[in-house]
């Protein structure tokens, strides 16, 4: 339930560092930095240079090496995780784990804002906000224990040119100043701007769950439906770049009016990073 935003398109001159000029080892080209230096440590792994059941790098060494952000070279040594080509833990390092990509099915979105986004076609108002106390559902959602003060946010979303309801929109958080902007009063105003303003800076993973769900009458009043029709519904849980979770986004469609499409791709491990 992110806030509408478009995709920049990636400099073709500058790197994803600010730097002009390309790191050792890494040829002329336009794809971002990251998948350079990911299909350079690919290679270099098929080669054996980094063998099965030893240690990559550190990111500080592989960060010198290339003249690059932390950030870069986790985004690559993520990648390379994401094939099979090495297992990355907390406190042990990089292992090499397979010279060559595993064989797998995977769920292509490019970008956090890809899942963000909603079209252009539709706008979202917000109608209320008020405190509630966590159920044993929505203490599930944020992880809290039952009864915990949350802050709800309640709106909805409609059609630009029809103005007719598209669907619920309902925004959870703990009651808590914990990662909120600085230089509010009112924790609810702090809320609105992360969500507004800062939302789509500070998300690194979203996970969705998605089911059928019954309408009640009001929710069915709200969106002009019959209270007889099935609802769809998505949950998602945003977290920050550090693994927090930030809030739970939940949004009710009326069941025959929504669909949602996933394309599956497979990866072959002979192609390219």
């Amino acid at each position: 339930m992110g806030p509408i935003m478009t995709q920049a398109r990636t400099p073709v001159v500058a790197d994803d560092d600010g730097h002009h000029g390309h790191g050792h080892g890494l040829r002329s080209s336009r794809k971002p930095r990251y998948l350079q230096i990911a299909e350079t440590l690919r290679e270099e792994i098929r080669r054996g240079q980094h063998p099965v059941g030893r240690h990559l790098p550190t990111e500080m060494e592989l960060c010198k090496r290339f003249g690059i952000s932390r950030y870069t070279t986790r985004a690559a040594l993520r990648l390379l995780e994401d094939t099979g080509l090495i297992l990355r833990r907390r406190g042990s390092g990089t292992t090499v784990r397979s010279p060559e990509a595993q064989v797998s099915y995977e769920q292509h979105i490019r970008s956090i804002d890809d899942l963000l986004q909603y079209t252009n076609a539709t706008g979202f108002q917000f109608l209320h906000t008020d405190r509630v106390h966590a159920d044993s559902t929505l203490a599930g959602w944020l992880n809290l224990r039952v009864g915990t003060e949350c802050i709800h946010f309640h709106g909805i979303r409609y059609h630009r040119r029809t103005q007719q309801p598209y669907c619920l929109g309902e925004v959870y958080r703990r009651a808590s100043w914990q990662g909120l902007p600085q230089g509010f009063t009112r924790m609810e105003d702090a809320m609105r701007q992360l969500i507004e303003e800062e939302f789509s800076h500070r998300i690194g993973k979203v996970e969705q769950s998605l089911g059928a769900v019954a309408i009640t009458e009001e929710q069915a009043d709200e969106l002009k439906v019959s209270s007889n029709i099935p609802g769809f519904r998505s949950v998602r849980r945003y977290f920050d770049l550090k693994g927090h979770l930030v809030l739970v986004a939940v949004t009710l469609h009326p069941g025959h009016l929504f669909s949602y499409f996933t394309r599956y791709e497979r990866t072959d491990p002979g192609m390219r990073i």
